[in-house]
């Protein structure tokens, strides 16, 4: 058991978090158009370069996990850093398309690997009537550095300025990490340890059906609202802004209520959302609907977390959380290829049924199941 949010190396932790996933968030706006402009790479290398992150980064949450368990979180956080830190000089535009793919590659993988060891550290650290709590303001970390991130890549105005800014912060992170974050004793996992125990698999499928709304809303949101004739509204920004004030917010209700209630009651405030976000034409209700998906959205996550650690060992919760965590993108980019097919065959506003109709499977799927 942990001793508490407010002791030992909780915000230092957080910070890294918050840090890496600025970094992370920040490639975003400015790898595109350097590979298309000053590199003259088709859409399809663009794509591959572009996503081959989000790849590395699921194998880097199962790897890391087991890693975590026999060699420490401390341990994996740093290396995950560093990876980053590597990233960073391999984005530097010195040898053309093979070195932003090696960077992306590395990128991919320490976001997998600082933000696995960052989930089971922030549960180690926390009291057992803490861990939704400490969930929640690891959440808002990382939903904090995405959203924020691509607005610093936007600012510095360039891949070069932006490759610096992933090098400098990563390893600052890395140096306030090995100096303020220490890992205390705890049961360490002995021998082979699974890449995805067993008491991940349905709460992973839960996870991942419930965050296709998030691949529906982060894809095709602007383009609905074009097609209504909303342009300009910021109904992603309320969305985005209701998840990070939840999370931080309201991240303790999982321990107060209970992580089954708050489960059911997210993917419902989720559907609610959904449905609205489908049928309104109205701009009031579009921004209410967003926000509405935000709050459902917020939840899903951490109470699954909650009731993971509950039902592993303490020898094996990053391997565990690392597995769900991995669940989540695994749906959520499949979700994206399933959005886009369907929205090319029956139209933009099919995609955000489907996300409902995912949303609700989810529920099915956890009651059936019995996830609690």
């Amino acid at each position: 058991m942990g001793r508490g949010i407010g002791t030992g190396p909780f915000w230092w932790i957080i910070a890294a978090t918050l840090t890496g996933m600025l970094g992370f968030g920040a490639v975003i706006p400015v790898l595109p158009p350097y590979l298309h402009d000053q590199l003259n790479a088709s859409t399809v290398t663009t794509g591959f370069v572009v996503g081959v992150a989000s790849a590395t980064a699921l194998l880097g949450r199962l790897f890391a996990g087991p890693l975590a368990d026999r060699r420490g979180r401390r341990l994996t956080l740093l290396l995950g850093l560093a990876l980053c830190g590597l990233a960073g000089l391999l984005y530097q535009p010195l040898f053309g398309v093979w070195s932003l793919t090696a960077a992306r590659v590395l990128h991919g993988a320490g976001e997998g690997f600082f933000l696995t060891a960052a989930v089971a550290w922030v549960v180690d650290l926390a009291a057992s009537h803490q861990r939704g709590q400490a969930l929640g303001f690891l959440a808002s970390g990382v939903w904090g550095g995405l959203s924020l991130g691509p607005l610093v890549g936007e600012a510095l105005g360039g891949l070069p300025q932006v490759a610096w800014f992933v090098t400098v912060t990563s390893f600052l992170a890395l140096a306030a990490a090995w100096r303020y974050a220490h890992e205390e004793p705890r049961v360490r996992a002995g021998g082979k340890t699974a890449l995805f125990p067993r008491a991940v698999a349905v709460p992973g499928v839960v996870l991942g059906l419930a965050n296709v709304p998030y691949a529906t809303m982060a894809g095709f949101l602007p383009l609905l609202l074009r097609e209504r004739g909303m342009a300009g509204l910021p109904a992603f920004a309320a969305f985005a802004g209701c998840v990070l004030f939840t999370r931080t917010a309201f991240g303790s209700l999982p321990d107060r209520l209970g992580p089954k209630r708050t489960l059911f009651g997210g993917i419902a405030v989720l559907i609610v959302g959904m449905a609205l976000v489908a049928t309104t034409h109205n701009r009031a209700v579009m921004l209410l609907a967003a926000a509405l998906v935000g709050i459902g959205y917020s939840f899903p996550w951490p109470s699954l977390a909650v009731i993971v650690v509950g039902q592993v060992s303490e020898g094996e919760r990053a391997s565990a959380l690392g597995a769900l965590t991995a669940c989540f993108d695994l749906f959520v980019a499949l979700g994206a290829v399933a959005a886009g097919t369907l929205a090319g065959w029956a139209g933009l506003t099919a995609v955000f049924w489907m996300g409902l109709c995912s949303a609700a499977l989810a529920a099915v799927v956890a009651r059936v199941a019995r996830v609690e």
